[in-house]
């Protein structure tokens, strides 16, 4: 693929993506509550969101945005740290609980992304996960795997 044609690529990506997002929220089963917030809501804003994004961004494209090269060496290490992350939450999601899980993901993905801080990523991902935890299972009424938590 030519170096010019690869923003299109991406711009073309996303709203595709968007659009399957759209496509696919339709299909699911579900009521629409008396708040008329259904399970089909947020599939369809992150579509419609996606979809504008995408068409946005072809249009800056073809007004001539440009982009520079990047500066420096691809960092090969990356993926796999967020992949590991990606393994270790969903295999500790149902003896472990979400928040367990979204601590695994948020490590693992931070040292992905250079952070030697394990200390601190171990509590920002602790208190990230909890929290998130309590917000949707109490708060919004959302069913996670609460494991260790579910007794709180």
């Amino acid at each position: 693929m030519k170096p010019e044609s690869r923003p299109l690529a991406v711009g073309a990506g996303v709203t595709a993506l968007g659009l399957f997002f759209l496509v696919g929220a339709q299909t699911i089963a579900g009521e629409t509550p008396y708040a008329g917030v259904g399970p089909r809501a947020f599939p369809t804003l992150i579509g419609a969101a996606l979809t504008v994004l995408g068409v946005a961004f072809l249009i800056a494209v073809r007004r001539g945005m440009t982009f520079p090269e990047a500066g420096g060496p691809v960092e090969r290490g990356t993926m796999p740290w967020i992949l590991g992350g990606l393994a270790a939450a969903t295999l500790a999601m149902a003896p472990l609980g979400f928040p367990v899980a979204a601590l695994f993901l948020f490590v693992l993905t931070a040292r992905g992304f250079g952070s030697r801080r394990w200390g601190w990523n171990v509590v920002l991902g602790a208190v990230l996960g909890v929290v998130v935890y309590y917000v949707f299972s109490r708060a919004l009424g959302v069913s996670l795997p609460g494991g260790l938590f579910e007794r709180w």
